[in-house]
């Protein structure tokens, strides 16, 4: 193995009340009528902007997105969970073994700034963000991208999503899923449920028995 290319929110960092609180508020500011969670999860949203503009037009749909990053600002700090348990220790091994890391995520730049406020992602060397593709995945755009800026070679993607395992395979990379963000009694469930290929990974330490 040659590289490791990570998602960030739900895989590396803890992001999912600071973005329930942001959509919350930029959809209860702008809209009349806001979309219920069911809606909004029906959606599978795979980018922080883009599918806001699929979703309500561009207008409305930059406006929504203004919202969403003011909010996310204005409660990092208090929102944010931090990275998940374990996911330290496993990128400083993973660094140890002189492994090239990325991130390719669908946040938007200045929602990863806002990010690297608080945490310290300097260990990445490549960061893809949805302003730099033009789709979201599981379009593989960004995944080749990264892989290629680190030169290429054997590499996984590790993701929460089935669109970032789809994104991996569309890519030619060994696609990793990150269940160590479920809950621990509901990891061994779904794993049971990933497509043919697919890494479980019920803890940041499985990735290391796989490389």
């Amino acid at each position: 193995m040659d590289a490791i290319l990570f998602d960030l929110d739900g895989t590396l960092l803890d992001t999912n009340r600071l973005y329930a609180a942001a959509y919350h508020h930029a959809f209860t500011t702008e809209l009349t009528t806001p979309p219920t969670m069911e809606m909004f999860a029906a959606r599978r949203p795979a980018s922080e902007r883009l599918f806001l503009l699929e979703w309500y037009g561009e207008q409305l749909g930059d406006r929504l997105h203004r919202r969403v990053v003011e909010h996310y600002a204005a409660h990092a700090a208090t929102l944010m969970g931090g990275l998940y348990e374990g996911v330290r220790e496993m990128l400083d091994e993973v660094l140890a073994r002189d492994l090239r890391v990325a991130i390719v995520t669908g946040k938007s730049r200045l929602a990863y700034e806002v990010t690297c406020e608080h945490v310290d992602l300097s260990a990445f060397e490549v960061v893809i963000v949805e302003d730099d593709v033009p789709a979201a995945k599981p379009d593989p755009a960004g995944i080749l991208k990264a892989h290629a800026a680190l030169g290429g070679g054997e590499a996984v993607y590790v993701g929460d999503t089935p669109m970032d395992a789809e994104a991996a395979v569309a890519a030619g990379l060994q696609p990793a899923a990150a269940l160590w963000c479920r809950p621990p009694s509901d990891r061994e469930r779904v794993a049971a449920t990933l497509a043919d290929g697919v890494w479980p990974l019920l803890t940041p330490a499985d990735l290391l028995s796989r490389l």
